[in-house]
């Protein structure tokens, strides 16, 4: 494995009136990346499990439960499939099963036909493999296969251990599969909270039992890169974000708005809706912040069990408002692409506070 990150499980759902705005914002935070990177960097950033976990975070849903994979993806999923930029297949339980005719339609959607037996085969590859190869009693109850036009992919996945209340979620990048053998350590990032020993054949020391022998089953990987949620679910800031998360905390809190005033222009704009944005902008032009303190980012906008605080829904729906009207005039001015989040970005990158 090449990463690995302890993710407790906690119950509950995400309220009706969430899910929709996390689908708006989620919307809109891909589209400034897809304008300014391509669909490719998107897919790449899906694959991340520290990036992943900060966008889950910024959107609004739990920051250290299972739902983190399921509930992001499916807004995910309504978001982006009709962007024809990029397209995810697949989903949870029974939505799973129809991720090779979903593969099928989306193909045909982007223009890339040719691929559709080839994604259904690393489709159904992946889910064989994490399921039996990683770690033992493992079902995979989520699967969604990510691609893009240019015919890159990736895949996020769940499973649950049998007879525990433990999740795995697993991200591929299909960039970093060994064309050669699929089965050679293919994961961008595991996410778990199993502490059981395990058996990853995936592993690259245990090749030679992948070819037919049993006898490397003692010999358990080494993880390069851990991040360890704890059972906990309410945030500490010193112990769970850092100093990198706790200055894009502050940054952001001091975002001054007639700094912006493009932004002002939006009905209803004020700190709130500022401290949201430069969240965003951060997630959007700064990526190393959310690999570092992903966390952080259950700031941005709080969550859906009120932690670290509760979810103000005239806020959400500024900041969801304020973003595509954003997009909406970089789009119409290239020369003006996306510079009030550019600023706010380079601000909280900066860590400079401007209240007075």
């Amino acid at each position: 494995m090449h990463s690995a990150t302890r993710l407790p499980l906690h119950g509950g759902r995400a309220p009706h009136w969430l899910f929709p705005r996390m689908v708006r914002l989620s919307k809109a935070i891909s589209t400034v990346i897809i304008d300014e990177y391509g669909a490719n960097e998107l897919l790449a950033r899906l694959s991340d499990s520290n990036w992943f976990q900060a966008l889950s975070c910024a959107i609004g849903y739990d920051w250290h439960s299972s739902g983190t994979t399921t509930v992001t993806m499916g807004a995910l999923k309504e978001a982006l499939n009709d962007s024809g930029e990029i397209y995810i297949a697949g989903g949870k339980g029974r939505a799973g099963l129809k991720t090779p005719e979903e593969i099928i339609r989306g193909v045909d959607l982007l223009s890339i036909p040719s691929m559709d037996k080839r994604f259904t085969e690393y489709s159904r590859l992946s889910a064989k493999i994490d399921s039996g190869m990683v770690y033992d009693n493992l079902g995979i109850y989520h699967h969604t296969f990510i691609f893009t036009k240019d015919s890159k992919w990736a895949v996020v996945q769940q499973g649950m251990s049998d007879g525990s209340n433990m999740a795995v979620r697993f991200q591929w990048n299909g960039d970093l599969v060994d064309q050669g053998d699929i089965t050679n350590e293919p994961h961008s990032a595991v996410s778990t909270d199993m502490r059981q020993a395990t058996v990853d054949l995936t592993y690259e020391r245990n090749k030679w039992a992948r070819t037919g022998s049993v006898e490397a089953l003692s010999d358990y990987p080494r993880i390069a890169r851990e991040l360890s949620y704890p059972s906990r679910h309410w945030i500490h800031p010193q112990a769970d974000i850092g100093k990198k998360g706790l200055e894009l905390i502050r940054a952001a809190s001091e975002a001054k708005p007639s700094d912006y005033r493009e932004l002002l222009l939006v009905k209803g704009v004020g700190r709130s809706t500022l401290r949201s944005l430069a969240f965003v902008s951060s997630l959007i032009f700064e990526k190393e912040l959310a690999q570092r303190d992903p966390v952080a980012y259950a700031y941005n906008l709080g969550g859906k069990d009120r932690i670290p605080f509760e979810i103000n829904r005239k806020t959400y729906d500024s900041v969801v408002d304020s973003m595509n009207l954003i997009i909406d005039r970089a789009r119409m001015d290239h020369g003006e692409r996306y510079k009030a989040l550019r600023r706010l970005a380079a601000s909280v990158s900066a860590g400079r506070g401007v209240l007075h």
